[in-house]
């Protein structure tokens, strides 16, 4: 007999066949009637008599001849028959279901492990596996959100590649590509635990650093930047020397957007580049060329090179 999956999961397996009270008495009665014919036969050896524990007669048992009995025998061996055929449909659509539950926690975990894939892929940089400037700017939101009158606010350095085109141009996009995974693993080897590494696209990356607003450790910080990325880097047969410039943007202000300061460390970039001088700083007055609503102006660090 097939029971129906939804029926079983739901508590409504099929019971409609199994035998109901009136039959149960019926064949406790049978029972006891086969009793005495057996015993007044010789064929009772005094064994106990299988019985119905809820047969319950409420009058004396009735006599029953013995087609009656093989009847009433041929109704109970039917009864357990079709018991038996729906306890083994329950078995296997208990199995059914048990499969189509591990199936389906199966697919769930794959979905999920997708899931994470693609957020890992929309937050992250495919040549460098650095975060991407989307995070950059939902990790700069969280920051400025919690920037406080009495806490630190977030500070970005923006860096560039001098000359990186010539690379490319010389040496191939393969070249260009190990020099950028190259000076992803130095930034993250230079900059403190829990400082952020970005790569904004081609050739640009950033730092996102929390707790630094004093311009002294932040100059000491670009200095270590410029060393580890300037250091010679041997790719394949050829040897190359990639220079940064790198500018400087803290937040002064709590209105200060994720944009803006990273527009403020942009421009601080350029200065940068502009007078040679390996980093510039963002600094604390408005400046001709910048935006008016910004709150600050940039001053060029000392040259080192």
């Amino acid at each position: 007999m097939a029971i129906n999956h939804r029926q079983f999961m739901s508590g409504k397996a099929l019971t409609v066949s199994w035998p109901t009270a009136v039959q149960v008495r019926h064949w406790s009665q049978v029972f006891r009637a086969l009793r005495v014919q057996w015993i007044y036969c010789g064929l009772y050896n005094g064994s106990p008599l299988p019985q119905l524990a809820c047969a319950t007669p409420a009058q004396p048992d009735p006599d029953f001849s013995v087609p009656e009995c093989v009847a009433a025998l041929e109704m109970l061996n039917q009864a357990l028959e079709r018991e038996s055929a729906q306890r083994q449909a329950l078995e296997r659509a208990f199995q059914h279901a048990k499969t189509a539950l591990a199936q389906a926690e199966a697919d769930l975990a794959c979905v999920r492990s997708g899931e994470r894939q693609a957020r890992h892929l929309a937050l992250h940089d495919d040549l460098t596996a650095l975060p991407n400037r989307r995070h950059l700017l939902q990790q700069l939101d969280h920051a400025l959100a919690q920037h406080g009158p009495d806490s630190t606010g977030p500070t970005v350095l923006y860096l560039d590649l001098d000359d990186f085109k010539a690379v490319n141009d010389t040496h191939g996009h393969g070249v260009g590509d190990e020099v950028l995974r190259i000076t992803a693993a130095r930034l993250i080897g230079a900059v403190r635990h829990g400082d952020m590494v970005v790569r904004l696209g081609g050739d640009e990356f950033a730092c996102l650093l929390r707790g630094v607003a004093d311009p002294v450790p932040l100059r000491q910080l670009c200095a270590k930047l410029l060393d580890a990325v300037s250091c010679p880097m041997k790719i394949d047969s050829v040897q190359l020397l990639v220079r940064p410039s790198i500018g400087i943007a803290i937040c002064s202000q709590q209105d200060t957007t994720a944009e803006d300061l990273l527009a403020c460390a942009d421009a601080a970039m350029y200065a940068a580049k502009r007078g040679r001088s390996g980093f510039a700083l963002y600094g604390e007055s408005a400046a001709s060329g910048f935006n008016a609503t910004s709150s600050c102006s940039v001053h060029n660090a000392s040259a080192r090179h």
